[in-house]
């Protein structure tokens, strides 16, 4: 894995604007094109199976909430409860989710953050972010399947 300085595109951000990121910009931005992280194949293969692991893990941990209805210590209140074990029970497992890692390319990733079905996750990691990759490095890829998956759901 290596960081890779980047020159900002003119005018990027009325591009993510276009694209449905209006948050962007503040005190400690947001969306940042002065680098990005290119990977190797194995490192990809290390990340993709790490993110399995724990999508598997997350939803284990969400049925042990429910099996021992856990609510009140998770800070849940109590009248959401049945929406949540009918939601549970009815829908399928979240249709999308991004894990922010800390990776080195060394040591096994380690989990920061899990965002699970939120509407910027889609916005950031498959639109907002393929539309730099084309305007700034046309003709190459990324590992990221949220399009891919979307579609075959």
């Amino acid at each position: 894995m290596r960081r890779v300085a980047s020159v900002p595109r003119t005018h990027w951000r009325e591009r993510v604007e276009e694209a449905g990121l209006s948050w962007h910009s503040g005190e400690n931005p947001y969306w940042n094109e002065s680098a990005f992280y290119e990977f190797t194949a194995k490192e990809v293969d290390v990340l993709e199976q790490a993110t399995r692991e724990l999508a598997g893990m997350a939803l284990r941990a969400a049925q042990y909430v429910i099996d021992n209805k856990l609510y009140s210590i998770m800070g849940i209140p109590e009248h959401a409860a049945e929406l949540i074990e009918s939601s549970w029970k009815t829908e399928p497992p979240s249709l999308y989710g991004r894990f922010d890692l800390a990776y080195d390319g060394v040591s096994p990733p380690k989990v920061l953050e899990y965002n699970a079905d939120t509407p910027t996750s889609l916005l950031e990691a498959a639109v907002v972010q393929w539309y730099w990759l084309e305007d700034a490095f046309r003709g190459r890829d990324q590992f990221n399947s949220i399009h891919e998956r979307l579609i075959a759901r």
